[in-house]
């Protein structure tokens, strides 16, 4: 990895153990760190969405920026409807625990495509229908992460 706009996306997305992001909070992945399905399921205003529904927004977003870095085809993400997939109508603790793992399994293969990624196709458009560069699209999930962690 040449190009250090990759390497400064890597270190928000997921960065090393001990590391103090310059917001001062977690990552999506700590955030979600000990939450009872509970809590997860929990909505301030009927209106709102809870911090489950977050979550897997957030790994949906994570895959479509990982199939549009990796050219990967529409159609694996495995929840519905896209953007904010429904949480499941029975909230258990496996239920919460899957869903999780879902989150896991989508950050760290997005984490894996921008490692992988040629530094030279950074500011290459990312697709027929944008006018977005990949670098957009990278620093553009590690923003979504950050706000929606918060």
């Amino acid at each position: 990895m040449r190009d250090g706009r990759l390497q400064e996306a890597l270190r928000h997305l997921h960065p090393p153990p001990g590391t103090k992001l310059w917001h001062g909070g977690a990552t999506v992945l700590g955030a979600l760190r000990g939450l009872s399905p509970e809590v997860a399921a929990w909505k301030p205003y009927p209106d709102r969405h809870s911090i489950w529904a977050l979550s897997l927004h957030v790994a949906y977003w994570n895959y479509a920026v990982r199939r549009r870095l990796t050219g990967e085809e529409r159609g694996g993400f495995p929840r519905s409807p896209s953007d904010f997939p429904a949480v499941p109508a029975e909230r258990t603790a496996e239920a919460w625990q899957s869903d999780r793992r879902l989150v896991k399994e989508q950050h760290d293969l997005l984490v894996d495509s921008v490692e992988d990624f040629d530094p030279d196709r950074l500011d290459h458009v990312a697709g027929d229908q944008s006018k977005r560069t990949f670098s957009d699209l990278i620093f553009g999930i590690v923003l979504h992460d950050t706000y929606h962690a918060g």
